[in-house]
């Protein structure tokens, strides 16, 4: 069995291309992926600013071109809705932004296989790939990720290896290096963002809007700024929790444009399918305004209407805008990369190793079956021509006797077979399979 991965990231595609590709319901998306013929198992990780399928395969080349069948037929059939219906183009231009779309789409999808795409894994789960290196959510996010999997029936045991030792080296490299030290999320990234438009935040009105794990994270960094801050959030109570962590009010939902009027800066961060913040609803609470207002848009797929961002005194900003923070961040962390990377390397040889093992596992447990049945063949015709006046306790020291003789012949061929999966002996495999796979 081996990996391949196919994504699109923040490194190449922008926030609306990111948005074509994400998946509306990963469940389905999964099984749809796993139930094909070339896939053996399957996880999909999607965030913000990345969507990722990782795949178990024999044959890597098919199901790449299997997946990007896949990916390509439902990003293109909802682009193509989305021209016909929300922008309501005709049917030849729907056909020329089609085909301008569809080589934009081929030009960032990007692709790992077999060490390469453990390697990129293993990157993921330590921060290193993460617009903001060093963050701690995506370590999450991945686990996440594995355990929709899992209940969704698309793991076995090959990728319940390859996630496990994931997580484990993205938890060892937040304990052994200072990758994360500090302030390092999108959340923190987007208040960051806001300092550099509108100076200190100390004593200005922000409207957060989103109350889930995103909105957390931009609260923690505003509570360090001394805002005054408004929450609104579709759950309530959820609104609630987070308004008493920042030492601010609750706005009800049915309210934001009323909350806006007096906002300085607003944070969208939810997990909405389409915006909450219309241009039609912000121009309305905009009017007859003086002073700017900053909108930072940290969701996916965007809260935020295009259109506000072309409304006078207001400037929009998304995920696409916190490079920039991205780049500073980067900078301030490239020494304990380094560190970091010298742990990737260690445990990515560990899993290799282990990986190759489970490659031949089935050889060596048939091996061990085989010699196992012959030892108790051959024990019953010894006993047998021994006679009666064998005694329980001689017939136990035969059989321990013969165990040991089968354990200490098997397990050096056995780690020979093993040693031939890690340097890619595929000769010796095969002999293996020859002697010990039969029928």
């Amino acid at each position: 069995m081996h990996t391949v991965n196919v994504k699109a990231t923040h490194q190449k595609a922008d926030v609306t291309t990111l948005e074509a590709f994400a998946f509306l319901d990963i469940k389905k998306a999964v099984k749809d992926l796993a139930s094909l013929p070339s896939v053996k198992e399957c996880v999909i990780i999607q965030t913000c600013n990345r969507v990722e399928i990782f795949a178990a395969a024999e044959d890597v080349d098919v199901a790449y071109h299997d997946i990007i069948d896949y990916v390509m037929d439902k990003t293109i059939s909802k682009m193509k809705e989305h021209l016909s219906h929300r922008a309501g183009l005709p049917p030849d231009k729907i056909v020329e932004r089609m085909i301008s779309s569809s080589k934009m789409l081929h030009d960032v999808i990007e692709s790992d296989f077999h060490s390469a795409a453990l390697h990129h894994l293993l990157r993921l789960t330590s921060g290193l790939e993460s617009m903001i290196v060093g963050e701690d959510q995506i370590l999450g996010q991945v686990r996440d990720a594995y355990h929709l999997a899992y209940g969704a029936g698309t793991v076995g045991p090959f990728f319940k290896n390859i996630f496990s030792k994931a997580i484990h080296v993205g938890k060892r490299v937040r304990t052994e290096t200072e990758i994360n030290k500090g302030a390092v999320s999108i959340g923190s990234a987007a208040v960051e963002l806001a300092e550099d438009m509108l100076g200190s935040l100390k004593g200005k009105e922000v409207l957060l809007i989103g109350a889930g794990e995103m909105g957390t994270l931009v609260a923690k960094s505003l509570v360090e700024r001394e805002v005054v801050a408004f929450v609104a959030n579709r759950t309530y109570e959820r609104s609630i929790k987070l308004a008493q962590e920042l030492g601010g009010k609750i706005l009800r939902f049915e309210d934001i444009q009323q909350g806006i009027k007096n906002c300085d800066l607003i944070i969208t961060a939810t997990g909405a399918p389409k915006a909450i913040l219309t241009e039609k609803l912000v121009s309305n609470a905009v009017k007859g305004r003086k002073r700017a207002l900053v909108i930072i848009d940290v969701s996916m797929p965007r809260n935020v209407e295009e259109g506000v961002g072309r409304l006078k005194n207001v400037k929009l900003l998304n995920i696409d805008d916190l490079r920039s923070i991205a780049e500073r961040n980067k900078r301030m962390r490239e020494m304990e990369a380094v560190k970091v990377e010298g742990i990737i390397e260690e445990e990515l040889s560990l899993l290799e190793k282990q990986l190759y093992h489970i490659d031949v596992e089935g050889i060596v447990k048939a091996m061990f079956k085989e010699a196992e049945n012959i030892r108790k063949k051959e024990l019953q015709k010894a006993i047998k021509m021994l006679g009666d006046g064998v005694s329980k306790e001689e017939k136990a020291v035969l059989d321990d006797l013969t165990r040991v003789i089968i354990n200490r012949t098997m397990s050096p061929i056995a780690g020979k077979i093993r040693e031939a999966a890690e340097t890619g002996d595929s000769a010796g495999i095969k002999t293996a399979e020859k002697w010990f796979l039969k029928g």
